[in-house]
């Protein structure tokens, strides 16, 4: 089998759309970066809401949460996070379906690779963003703790947030440096994307926060 029949596969299909989006995503920062745009504020106007609000028991929803948090959603912007994932899952995907194909000359149909490509896959994407978040250009000087963001405003960047269920948020602190934390309502409010809410008190993976009403802070 040559490289491109490799490529090409039936069996290789997600792997291939996952490196291709990947190789999209690298191209379009490219054209943002040249003609001054975000990549980042793109990709929030023209992805739909996530709403991660499964509309069941509470533990399913903190299974969520965790899962989120592990590989540090809302504390890596979510663009380097999907571009970890798809990386990872694409590679990991056409080293297995090689390695299988080197022992027995065949391809693993999809309904199987792919679940093992996304289990083997998510540990390295929990692992790059880990060492990305510590490696991120940093102003020690300007080096903030949480609990210093108590009382600011920050603006819901994706997904809908409710009791349970966070959504991530950007703040902009004082160096002009931008951060993003998962927020969620203090009590049984919900916010929607691009709301501002202020944030109350830091929680597990984040902070808690209430809607702004006040127009002298936005």
């Amino acid at each position: 089998m040559t490289l491109i029949e490799f490529i090409g596969a039936e069996q290789n299909g997600a792997f291939t759309i996952a490196l291709a989006v990947m190789f999209m995503i690298a191209v379009l920062e490219g054209i943002t970066i040249l003609i001054g745009m975000g990549i980042s504020e793109m990709l929030e106007t023209i992805m739909p809401d996530m709403d991660f609000d499964l509309s069941t028991p509470e533990a399913p929803q903190s299974t969520m949460s965790k899962l989120l948090g592990w590989i540090n959603f809302g504390r890596v912007p979510v663009l380097i996070i999907l571009v970890c994932f798809l990386t990872a899952f694409g590679v990991v995907g056409y080293l297995l379906q090689y390695l299988v194909y080197g022992l027995n000359s065949t391809l693993i149909p999809q309904l199987f690779a792919v679940p093992v490509a996304f289990m083997v896959a998510m540990p390295f994407v929990r692992l790059f963003t880990n060492v990305l978040q510590k490696i991120m250009p940093k102003d020690e000087s300007s080096a903030l703790r949480e609990e210093s963001f108590v009382g600011a405003v920050a603006i819901i960047t994706l997904g809908k947030a409710t009791k349970g269920s966070p959504a991530e948020a950007k703040v902009t602190d004082k160096y002009g440096q931008t951060h993003y934390f998962m927020i969620q309502p203090e009590g049984d409010d919900e916010f929607a994307q691009g709301e501002q809410v202020l944030l109350l008190r830091p929680s597990s993976n984040g902070f808690f926060a209430i809607r702004n009403n006040n127009t002298s802070l936005q």
